[in-house]
C-alpha cells in the first residue's frame, strides 16, 4: 500500500498502546506526523448519504456513504473503540474520514490534535478494509499551513457547509475551498450540506446534511 522504499510507521511506545499508535500502522507520515492518505476516485452517483449517528439504521449500506459531519460527541466513541464500529462501517460503499472539529479560537496544539485524529482514524479505517473518502476542514488562513497536510492530490474529497452561512462563514468557506483546490487539485468534491457558490473548475456533488434530512422528515 505504501510505495517501496518509503519508511512506514510500525512503532508502539506505550504499554497497551494507550497512545493508539496502532492507528498509524504502516502509514507514511508527513513532517507534522499526520499519516498520508491515499487518493480515491469515488463513484458518488446514486448514493445515499448517511450520518454516523444514523448508520446502524441504514438497510442498504452498499448503496450509501457514511459521513461524520455531525456533532463530535456523536462519534467520539469511534476514536476510543473503532473496532466496535468496523463491522457496520465496512458495509458502506464509502466512508468519509471522521471530521473532528477545530475552531480558530482554539490553541494551535488543539487544532493540530483534531486534524491528527481525523487523519489517523481515516488511515486505520482504510487499513481495515473501508473505502475512505478523505475529509477536508479548515478555519482562517492561519490554519492553511496544516489543515491540508496528509491529504492526497487528485482525489475525491469530502467537505461540509455546516455552520458556514454567516457572511464571515461564507467568506471563510470560499477562501478555504480555493486554497484546497490550489493545493490538492481534487477530481471531485462531495459537499454535505446546503450549497455555497464557489469559483472553481471542479465537479461538485451535493448531499443533504443530517440536519437537512431531519428537517425534511419533520416537515413530511
Amino acid at each position: 500500500m505504501c510505495q517501496k522504499g518509503r519508511q512506514m510507521y510500525t512503532k508502539i511506545h506505550t504499554q497497551k498502546d494507550v497512545l493508539r499508535e496502532r492507528y498509524l500502522y504502516q502509514s507514511e507520515l508527513t513532517p507534522l506526523g499526520f499519516p498520508k492518505l491515499l487518493p480515491v476516485h469515488a463513484a458518488l452517483s446514486g448514493l445515499n448519504a448517511v450520518s454516523f449517528c444514523e448508520a446502524v439504521k441504514e438497510k442498504n449500506p452498499k448503496k450509501a456513504l457514511c459521513h461524520f459531519f455531525i456533532d463530535d460527541a456523536r462519534f467520539e466513541p469511534l476514536w476510543n473503540q473503532p473496532q466496535k464500529y468496523l463491522p457496520m462501517l465496512e458495509n458502506f460503499k464509502y466512508v468519509c474520514a471522521p471530521d473532528f472539529s477545530f475552531y480558530d479560537s482554539m490553541p494551535k496544539v488543539m487544532q493540530l490534535h483534531q486534524v491528527y485524529r481525523s487523519r489517523a482514524l481515516a488511515w486505520w479505517l482504510f487499513m481495515n478494509g473501508c473505502n475512505v473518502i478523505p475529509t477536508v476542514g479548515w478555519g482562517n488562513a492561519e490554519t492553511f499551513d496544516f489543515c491540508f497536510e496528509g491529504l492526497p492530490e487528485e482525489s475525491t474529497l469530502a467537505i461540509s457547509t455546516n455552520g458556514c452561512f454567516t457572511d464571515q462563514g461564507k467568506e471563510c468557506y470560499r477562501q478555504g475551498f480555493k486554497e484546497m483546490c490550489s493545493r490538492l487539485h481534487p477530481t471531485e468534491i462531495l459537499v454535505v450540506g446546503r450549497p455555497i457558490d464557489v469559483d472553481a473548475d471542479v465537479k461538485i456533488t451535493y448531499q443533504e446534511s443530517f440536519g437537512q434530512q431531519l428537517t425534511r422528515k419533520l416537515r413530511g
